[in-house]
């Protein structure tokens, strides 16, 4: 074998390939206490967006409360996957690859002698990570999503519970604990009255989380995903997006006390909960109950960012690091997406006198929204604004909140003329605010008018200019007339100025 990668696993002697940062593509492996995780990303990006990811449920944290040890079956199952895993990682020509190790191999007795078998076996480095690391890394990955992340971030893991405070994008006090949902499951044997013990001798400790009142606090980790899920299925919620899905803190108490006090076989027939997740989920909700109890948040944000999104922000170069994750995303699916060089931000600056005086998050949303003002072309006409819609609403962007998504969305749909009472259309509508609906018609028909005009083609719009003063929307062609203006022009002129409420004027 000749990859890029057998290459530098050579040179290092079996360390691992830890290269400067290049064109290639990053890979993860996640040895945690309950599932044994391989994610290779596609780089050099802002945005993580998988391009492989094979987990398997080795459960090494198995009894590691009672023996001390790795679960014997479990380490035999996670040699297997992880010599799969490397060698998956070598065929992909990975450039940078990780093996991490948390709770579980941290804290049992042969832990050590488990590292160094995987090293032998699969030619790389093994990390184990500290508690305090873990839990920052845990925390990069919601700050790679959300820049501005303020409250508690909470990452339940199967051996462990890690939890830092945010302070508006900074990182406060943090602490592990072994509150992971297989450690509180066993050391409580099942008992939610004797759980409830363990939890709060642990997070009486912590008058900090007092601090998280008021604020958010993010929940990380596929066993607290599965409550979000539930919750989403019981409220017939039209979004079926996990990241940035939010409850308020007084849902989020009810529903994690009645889960906490269902049997593993109720939760195996309801919706959103997976069979291997059922027998530990009573006591994950839990401890999220106690949590919230104590720090009294505003509310839950569940997402879909954690430690291993963490490493790999982590590795990025600062100039990635800096900037906005939800433009970054949206640049990216332009230059994949659309059919011109044509750049969203000479439609943005086109379009932003028709929004005067409009707030930063509106800013960008509508910088985002010209970004992927496109992304349709390659569909057939009759379903271009509805495909275009539904594929808006389901893309792996992140720092976007789901009303946000939905008003990104509803402006392309209405980009493409779609018909604003589709049944999908109708069915997210309800989760926007009072004036979404207006500024979603007005921004959509403003794309809509810079496509007819430029055709797409990359430097005319700056040869035109829009502007709204008073009561009137002016539309400058120069002197190019003849090559800007059309019926289809026209029309979209009346049509912009109609939803504004305004008088259309070519000049």
């Amino acid at each position: 074998m000749t990859s890029r990668a057998t290459q530098l696993i050579d040179q290092t002697g079996g360390q691992g390939v830890e290269t400067g940062f290049g064109h290639g593509r990053i890979g993860i492996v996640d040895i945690g206490s309950n599932t044994v995780r391989l994610v290779v990303f596609d780089a050099p990006a802002r945005l993580p967006i998988p391009i492989f990811n094979e987990r398997v449920a080795c459960r090494l944290g198995k009894g590691i409360g009672q023996t001390g040890k790795l679960n014997p079956d479990g380490v035999e199952q996670a040699m297997q996957c992880l010599a799969r895993f490397c060698g998956l990682a070598r065929e992909m020509d990975v450039e940078q690859f990780k093996m991490l190790a948390t709770a579980a191999v941290r804290e049992a007795a042969d832990g050590k002698k488990f590292v160094k078998q995987v090293e032998r076996i699969c030619g790389f480095k093994v990390q184990v990570l500290s508690g305090e690391a873990e839990a920052h890394m845990g925390a990069s990955g919601i700050l790679g999503g959300s820049p501005n992340a303020d409250g508690l971030f909470g990452d339940m893991g199967g051996g462990s519970l890690d939890l830092v405070s945010l302070d508006k994008g900074g990182y406060g006090k943090s602490v592990t604990l072994p509150l992971g949902h297989l450690r509180i499951t066993e050391d409580a044997g099942g008992s939610p009255d004797k759980a409830s013990k363990i939890i709060e001798k642990h997070l009486k400790k912590l008058p900090w989380l007092e601090a998280t009142s008021g604020r958010n606090f993010y929940a990380v980790g596929g066993t607290w995903r599965a409550i979000a899920r539930i919750y989403i299925d019981q409220i017939d919620y039209p979004l079926r997006v996990i990241d940035n899905f939010t409850m308020n803190v007084k849902d989020a108490l009810e529903l994690t006390k009645v889960i906490a006090g269902l049997s593993s076989s109720s939760l195996e027939q309801m919706s959103g909960v997976a069979r291997r997740r059922a027998d530990t989920l009573p006591l994950a909700a839990l401890v999220m109950n106690r949590l919230l109890e104590m720090g009294q948040p505003e509310q839950v944000v569940f997402s879909g960012y954690g430690l291993r999104e963490g490493q790999f922000f982590q590795m990025l170069p600062e100039n990635l690091k800096q900037q906005d994750p939800l433009i970054s995303a949206c640049e990216g699916f332009a230059k994949r997406s659309g059919r011109f060089s044509i750049h969203g931000e000479e439609i943005s600056e086109w379009i932003l006198p028709v929004f005067p005086g409009v707030e930063d998050d509106d800013a960008r949303l509508i910088r985002a929204a010209a970004l992927m003002s496109d992304i349709g072309w390659t569909e057939h006409p009759d379903y271009r604004a509805l495909h275009s819609f539904i594929r808006s609403l389901r893309l792996p962007i992140a720092g976007i909140t789901h009303r946000e998504r939905i008003l990104l969305a509803l402006s392309i749909f209405v980009r493409y003329n779609g018909k604003r009472r589709q049944y999908e259309v109708r069915q997210v509508r309800k989760l926007l605010q009072e004036d979404d609906d207006h500024m979603a018609i007005v921004l959509g028909l403003a794309l809509r008018l810079s496509h007819t005009i430029s055709g797409g083609v990359p430097g005319l719009l700056p040869r035109t200019k829009l502007v709204l003063k008073g009561n009137k929307l002016t539309l400058n062609l120069g002197e190019d007339r003849k090559l800007f203006m059309g019926i289809a022009v026209e029309r979209l002129m009346n049509d912009l100025s109609g939803a504004l409420q305004v008088e259309p004027v070519v000049l």
